[in-house]
């Protein structure tokens, strides 16, 4: 028996389990329902097509459940640190000392414990420690090493940091406006990733314009190159130039001539315009069409899926959700935010090289297809309002109207929030703490919220959530398959894709875009994308470290069992 989870809806007619707008009948005993209906619940059965046979409720509905108050149970942990952490934290082979949640046979519980956080290779003897509070050992991952571990402070619920200073001054002459469009053709990776965006591409006759963090996959390169060969068309990128795309331009330049401009983007040094990371993934066509997604020119995001790929699509690449657009206003818009950033990144004084991160080690099992998932076949490319109404699109960036969207539609959500990124970043400050409270709180109210971050999400930060911010573990899970996308489901009738990651950077100070689609069809074709992945390819969230990435050594072969990566393509800035 599987265990599916949504509002129960009672009527004449039936029963049926709503999970953000797709609805399942239920077949069991319809009075143990009636006491549920309207509520977010738990209920256990097997799915065959639009019906769950033998559905049995949970003993309670989640809603019902009353959630701990995690900030308040950590505060003698935390006390125990400050007294005696030091003693732990100058034992050989200790990485630091912090909170955290204890297991128990590799299962969660909500006891708080101190976690002794160790260097990886290293062997720690006895531990001095006669306190009453349990202390458990944990190797350090590739991000608390490069990183280091959290403050005390932001257990407490303090902000670590003032705001970083950018200097990104918005276009005067275009604004963020909400339009009107149709023609909106939906996709995901890595079902129809590539086999979309590549006849976009092709279809270009006069100019192509490009903001992108990664470009490196090669047969993005040959179709671009291509394209220059056979056209007169234009081609203008802004670009974070990276190890892994720093010959591109040079590729390029081979097909395009005196045709391409290409400017890196600005995010490193005292003058830069971004904090960190020009993390934009949009491609204006001729003016008159665009292609949006949470994933990259890489070829983990838009990677080449062979028919007959079925079960192992999972395996190839990451989970993303892109869109295509035939709209020349919005098209409009974000040619102009693009060329407004490539005049400032060109104004300004030449970057400075970023800093360069150390490549990562990663099991090889992190890579293998999960046995247990059969997809009959892959999620297909969708076209929406091709006639009838059109569809309200809001556009959003950031810095500029990003964070306050989305806490507005966190705020207004009535009955389901699904969210779906590669991580959930601490700490947090100003807007974005806002963000991660108000998914507490929604929590809380009994709304049917689900959280799917990717596997490589960091334990600390994780906890975080559970204990400051009052996230609820059940509602909380991570994908166990690749995951880059960066989505936001509204109560069955609003979908947000974009590449806005959800950390202080990705929400508040680099350049990153997304749209908020207002209709039940494009959301309902998302929900069911993201329901796939929640019922057959995540997890709960544990502490876990059998597939956790370690720095790789600076030379030398890659050990067995193991791939390198670099950086980036793990801990997606």
């Amino acid at each position: 028996m599987k265990t599916y989870r949504g509002v129960v809806r009672v009527s004449e007619s039936g029963v049926v389990l709503d999970a953000g707008g797709v609805e399942v009948r239920l077949e069991g005993e319809s009075e143990a329902f009636a006491p549920l209906n309207g509520l977010f619940t738990t209920i256990t059965g097997e799915q065959a097509g639009d019906v769950i046979r033998n559905a049995v409720p949970a003993m309670r509905p989640e809603s019902a459940a009353a959630a701990s108050e995690g900030g308040e149970l950590f505060e003698p942990v935390i006390a125990e640190i400050k007294a005696r952490g030091a003693n732990l934290s100058a034992l050989p082979g200790v990485l630091g000392v912090r909170p955290g949640y204890r297991t128990v046979n590799g299962e969660p519980t909500d006891e708080p414990t101190i976690i002794l956080v160790t260097k990886p290779g290293e062997a720690v003897g006895d531990i001095p420690w006669a306190g009453d509070i349990p202390v458990e050992m944990r190797p350090a991952t590739a991000l608390e090493m490069v990183e280091g571990l959290l403050p005390l402070s932001v257990w407490e619920g303090f902000a670590p940091e003032a705001a970083p200073h950018i200097n990104y001054t918005p276009p005067e002459d275009v604004a963020l406006e909400e339009v009107t469009a149709r023609n909106i053709t939906c996709h995901v990776g890595p079902d129809s990733g590539w086999t979309t965006l590549k006849p976009f591409l092709e279809g270009t006759t006069r100019s192509l314009t490009v903001a992108m963090y990664e470009f490196y996959a090669d047969h993005i390169i040959e179709a671009v190159t291509s394209l220059g060969e056979e056209t007169d068309a234009t081609l203008n990128i802004i670009l974070q130039v990276d190890s892994n795309d720093r010959d591109v331009e040079e590729k390029l330049r081979a097909s395009w001539g005196d045709r391409l401009t290409f400017t890196p983007a600005s995010v490193s040094g005292p003058e830069r315009i971004f904090n960190n990371s020009y993390h934009t993934k949009v491609v204006v066509r001729d003016s008159q069409a665009m292609w949006l997604s949470s994933g990259n020119f890489s070829p983990s995001s838009q990677p080449l899926i062979s028919p007959g790929a079925g079960g192992q699509l999972y395996n190839k690449g990451n989970r993303e959700w892109h869109v295509v657009i035939e709209n020349e206003r919005l098209a409009g818009i974000f040619e102009r935010f693009i060329e407004h950033d490539i005049a400032q990144a060109g104004a300004g004084v030449a970057p400075e090289s970023a800093e360069v991160r150390p490549d990562v080690l990663i099991p090889e099992s992190a890579f293998a297809p999960e046995a247990a998932v059969i997809q009959p076949h892959p999620f297909e490319a969708r076209t929406f309002a091709a006639a009838g109404n059109p569809v309200r699109i809001q556009p959003l960036m950031s810095p500029d109207n990003y964070a306050d969207a989305v806490l507005r539609l966190i705020q207004d959500a009535e009955r389901t929030l699904y969210l779906q990124f590669s991580y959930v970043r601490q700490p947090s400050f100003e807007k974005y703490d806002a963000i991660l409270a108000a998914i507490g709180q929604r929590m809380k109210d009994g709304l049917d919220v689900r959280v799917l971050v990717g596997s490589f999400q960091n334990d600390e930060h994780s906890e975080v959530l559970l204990a400051r911010h009052g996230w609820k573990r059940s509602m909380f899970r991570k994908q166990s398959s690749k995951i880059h996308n960066k989505g936001i489901l509204v109560d069955g009738k609003i979908a947000v894709v974009g590449s806005n990651n959800w950390s202080n950077d990705g929400t508040q100070y680099n350049r990153d875009a997304s749209l908020v689609f207002h209709s039940r069809p494009i959301a309902r074709y998302y929900t069911e994308v993201f329901l796939f992945d929640w019922d057959n390819l995540s997890k709960p969230i544990v502490s876990s470290t059998e597939a956790a990435p370690v720095l790789a050594p600076e030379s030398g072969p890659t050990p067995i069992g193991m791939v390198r990566v670099p950086w980036r393509a793990v801990f997606d800035e």
